[in-house]
């Protein structure tokens, strides 16, 4: 079992955001010129942000735009760019539009500046068809417009070189969460041109296999988890035990003593349902429609305030470790440069897992050698013992939550790829010896005034307007596709009539448009999976 700080700790619970980097977020976390207290303060000397520091990038013309304060929770819209293309234009200053996948160059010959996001951004068609200025990518919130994120970072811990894991989009970053890989895939849709899959073993398995416990939580439906919809080796599951849940459930097992399993991992809602609510996985908007009426920065800071609460107050507070994190930068501006084969920065982490690259031949290949870090991402460090205002400055990407489970929990090492062994785990951040019992004035964020004013049938009325005429984003489509292939699959109890249908699913996935018919299409089919569940344990 655990050794040193980690031993303390019982229940493991991470939660993963989308797609913000750790300027974008938490980067004014201290500056003077704040408003408000505790955040009003000049930043710690170990606290990387980018308070009193010169940091710009070029305009189309030349000048130099200044990192800036943003207070509007819709931004950056449009959605930057964030395939592995588009991210090596920003981290090595490329302008113009992306180069094909399998053009990037596997070892980039210039040098990483971080000098490319007002380009990348401009590059972006929807920037250029709704006349958005390009340099508005250089403004990063104040606390004023993330107070639950800030606060859990002033008053816990939080690592400001936490890196993702490869410089890509989400899937292949939440792959290196579970398994450690992404098994030489670079973006979303994998080898198979619709959504990646990966087949290696996962965290969950090691925990199965030592007979420790772990759930999978969803804020939404169970077959939009992208973890199920990713990695095969989960798919045993769903029909076994009692693996995935949903949000209320981890509130409610919160609140019993020994109710927490091991490992809880929780998934926000990435595609807005009437059934579960609106997306709140801080992604920046891809669309000008607000579902329910909130941004989704402000409905993530809700979900942040839930989870925190159950943690917080569970009878399990004193063995409990909470990480939130987020997946990927998601096209936002960073000035710090990420750690690579060429230059380090003293950061080992900067390996291939597995020695497996996909070369641009292939469907999906890009000819990676997995040698460089993605742009940093938030990460906090919740504990008892976590003392206020504590600082992690060492080297983490998302194999680092791996090595604190597997540390925590005793399990075999080598199981996970060459990254995750080397990978620090985040037990620095447990650095008092004793639990505290103190509540830090956490915000809670406010309910929406119109909604109090109305009432829940007009809120209902506007929810399904919005819903109907909200278009459905990238990740959401291949998502849906996702759900096609669990239909299809064997471990799924797929008959033959289910196979049959395969291609008519995609064509009905196909034309699916909006946020209305994609939860249609998924409140069917998860009933469908519930009945597969029922009929398999009779």
């Amino acid at each position: 079992m655990a050794n040193g700080s980690l031993s303390k700790i019982k229940h493991v619970v991470v939660l993963m955001l989308e797609n913000r980097s750790f300027d974008n977020l938490l980067g004014w976390l201290y500056d003077p010129a704040n408003p408000k207290p505790p955040f009003n303060q000049r930043p710690p000397a170990d606290f990387d942000g980018v308070s009193g520091k010169n940091l710009s990038n070029p305009n189309l013309d030349g000048s130099l735009a200044p990192v800036s304060r943003g207070s509007v929770p819709t931004d950056p819209n449009p959605d930057p760019g964030e395939p592995y293309q588009d991210i090596y234009c920003q981290v090595y200053g490329v302008k113009g539009s992306a180069p094909a996948l399998g053009a990037v160059p596997s070892e980039p010959t210039l040098p990483a500046n971080m000098q490319g996001f007002i380009y990348n951004y401009a590059a972006q068609s929807a920037v250029a068809q709704q006349g958005v200025d390009p340099k508005l990518i250089m403004n990063c919130f104040t606390p004023a417009t993330v107070p639950v994120l800030s606060s859990l970072a002033y008053y816990y811990g939080v690592c400001d070189h936490w890196f993702a894991s490869l410089p890509t989009q989400t899937i292949c970053n939440r792959s290196y969460l579970h398994a450690g890989t992404s098994s030489g895939y670079v973006n979303n849709q994998g080898g198979d041109g619709l959504l990646f899959l990966n087949n290696t073993t996962t965290i969950f398995n090691l925990l199965e296999e030592a007979k420790q416990s772990w759930k999978i939580y969803c804020c939404s439906w169970l077959i939009t988890s992208l973890a199920l919809l990713t990695q095969e080796k989960l798919w045993e599951y769903f029909f076994m035990g009692d693996h995935f849940g949903h949000l209320n459930d981890f509130i409610n097992a919160a609140k019993q003593p020994g109710g927490l399993p091991a490992y809880s991992f929780i998934e926000p809602t990435y595609i807005d349902s009437l059934v579960w609510g609106p997306e709140n996985d801080m992604h920046p908007e891809a669309n000008p429609i607000e579902f329910y009426g909130l941004s989704n920065v402000e409905q993530g800071e809700r979900l942040l305030y839930k989870v925190y609460q159950a943690v917080r107050n569970s009878p399990d507070w004193d063995s409990t470790l909470l990480l939130v994190l987020f997946d990927e930068h998601g096209g936002c501006y960073d000035h710090v440069v990420p750690p690579s084969k060429q230059n380090s920065f003293g950061c080992n982490l900067a390996v291939s897992p597995d020695g497996v690259s996909i070369p641009p031949s292939q469907s999906g290949g890009s000819g990676f050698n997995f040698d460089r870090l993605g742009v940093r991402v938030p990460a906090i460090v919740v504990s008892a013992y976590t003392r206020q205002q504590t600082v992690l400055n060492n080297c983490f990407d998302h194999t680092s939550a791996l090595s604190t489970i597997v540390d925590c929990f005793g399990l075999p090492a080598g199981r996970l790829g060459k990254r995750q062994q080397i990978a620090p785990n985040v037990g620095a951040a447990l650095n008092l010896a004793t639990a505290r019992n103190d509540h830090p004035p956490i915000p809670q964020p406010a309910q929406e005034s119109w909604l109090a004013a109305t009432g829940q049938v007009l809120h209902a009325a506007k929810a399904m307007l919005q819903a109907k005429t909200k278009p459905l984003t990238e990740l959401n489509r291949v998502m849906l596709y996702g759900a096609v292939r669990l239909m299809q699959a064997d471990k799924f109890m797929a008959g033959p009539a289910a196979k049959a249908q395969a291609e008519a699913l995609k064509a009905e996935v196909t034309g699916i448009h909006s946020a209305l018919a994609a939860d249609a299409f998924l409140m069917k089919h998860e009933a469908e999976m519930h009945t597969r569940r029922m009929l398999r344990k009779l």
